[in-house]
């Protein structure tokens, strides 16, 4: 009779949790899993382990593991609180990565700290370091991505199906480096992964096999890292992120290069991190915190309140609410801009093919392109397009939208609706003095609220 085998980096059995190991050596690296008992915290090693049913587990094999694909511990080694955890965390990344303020520094530790424990929660948000070219993205992707739970790392040469399959397999922190150098076609799929990966039982439907064409649902829930040159367009995916904003290092003290000391240090956390898991998978806090979020929208307070579980220093709390309401501000002024930019284009398109363009007109080419929660009202675009400079005129009860060519040209510069050409306004025109009104401006605000509210989680 043949024998069950199940392949897995990791497993959940009646009493244990049990997670693979890799401990390197010449001429084969030696693979087993680590076995912790929930109650009594102890570890024991085995090759494989036989289940109540009567199948093997075995540890996944193959290049993947043997060659570093994937980033596993060594084994499970004692830390003395998580205090002094964090510190070493902390330690490891500001040794080799310049981060631009020490609230960062924390931030990025305790994500990394989230990472080990993530499938306990039922969302987790994503980190990405943001920066131009020479900033450190790349060198954030590798010393970060190191110490996260089980990291692999994707570059431009990955296919899709081989990210689907990893996620599938690893359950580990997928790590996306240079997210705009990456293929269109890989992109979308990427974007895809991005979109449903946040939160449990959203999963991705494919079809395999170029004959049998089956269908497939993935589970792509995981911890993500990104580095990307800019924001993604997306703002419901932007509020998932938790951005570092990078800049070039001044530091000498920097290793410009990460010798074969980096992976050893790296793989003592990971060993570290490990005892963290078995500790807390089962035992961490997840009640009593979402108080402290009173007044963070939904989507941002379901995107924090997962590092608030693993936060236990309350100075470093207050830091991170005080976080949370400045990236809610800069959400709203996205979120506005975009509004805006959506109307500016739909008033240069109208005129470009119209000789009258009413702002019924607009406001039914904006409706069009909005989900129902997002629709906006005619009196909301008039008071964005004369906010813009243009002037309306009632006709006929309609109201009319007067050409003017300056605003038509700053409207194209300010929102990059065409290759700005030489001549074009660099100051916004002055609007009428009839759209400064403060019925108009306390209306703008109503709507604004209308329009920023319409996401919930």
């Amino acid at each position: 009779m043949k024998k069950n085998v199940i392949k897995a980096s990791y497993f959940i059995t009646g009493d244990s949790i049990v997670e693979e190991v890799l401990v390197s050596g010449y001429p084969d690296p030696s693979i087993r899993f680590a076995v912790c008992n929930y109650e009594t915290k102890k570890v024991s090693y085995a090759s494989d382990i036989i289940l109540d049913n009567g199948a093997i587990l075995q540890p996944l094999t193959g290049d993947i593991i043997t060659k570093g694909v994937v980033l596993l511990p060594s084994q499970a080694e004692p830390y003395l609180s998580e205090a002094v955890l964090i510190k070493d965390i902390e330690s490891f990344i500001n040794c080799y990565l310049d981060l631009p303020h020490e609230f960062y520094l924390k931030l990025v530790s305790y994500y990394v700290l989230l990472t080990w424990v993530y499938d306990k929660l039922s969302v987790i948000p994503y980190l990405r370091a943001i920066g131009d070219y020479g900033s450190g993205k790349t060198r954030f992707a590798q010393v970060v991505g190191s110490i996260c739970y089980k990291p692999f790392f994707l570059t431009g040469a990955t296919s899709d199906a081989f990210i689907f399959r990893m996620i599938e397999l690893v359950k580990g922190t997928m790590v996306i480096n240079e997210l705009e150098r990456i293929n269109s076609d890989l992109q979308a799929q990427i974007t895809v992964i991005l979109n449903n990966g946040y939160e449990k039982k959203m999963y991705i439907g494919r079809v395999e096999g170029d004959r049998t064409k089956v269908p497939t649902t993935f589970d792509a829930f995981s911890p993500k890292i990104i580095t990307s040159r800019g924001k993604s367009k997306d703002l419901a995916l932007e509020s998932r992120i938790l951005s570092i904003p990078m800049k070039p290092t001044k530091r000498k003290d920097i290793p410009t290069m990460l010798d074969d000391s980096f992976w050893v240090e790296a793989t003592l956390i990971r060993n570290k991190l490990l005892t963290y898991r078995f500790n807390n998978l089962y035992a961490l806090p997840t009640q009593g915190k979402e108080e402290r979020l009173n007044g963070v929208e939904p989507r941002l307070k379901q995107t924090l309140l997962p590092l608030l579980y693993v936060i236990q220093d309350k100075s470093m709390e207050d830091e991170l609410i005080n976080y949370a309401l400045d990236f809610q501000e800069q959400i709203f002024s996205d979120r506005s801009f975009e509004l805006e930019a959506l109307i500016a284009e739909k008033l240069v398109n109208l005129f470009d093919n119209n000789d009258k363009v009413g702002v019924k007109d607009v406001w039914e080419s904006i409706n069009k392109e909005l989900d129902d929660k997002e629709k906006i009202t005619t009196k909301a675009v008039g008071l964005r397009v004369r906010g813009f400079g243009f002037k309306t005129k009632r006709i006929q009860g309609v109201y009319q939208i007067e050409y003017s060519q300056p605003v038509i040209l700053y409207l194209k510069e300010r929102y990059s609706l065409t290759t700005f050409q030489e001549g074009s306004p660099q100051t916004p025109p002055s609007p009428p003095a009839d759209s400064a009104s403060e019925v108009d401006i306390v209306d703008m605000g109503d709507n604004r609220q209308m329009t920023l509210g319409k996401e919930g989680v």
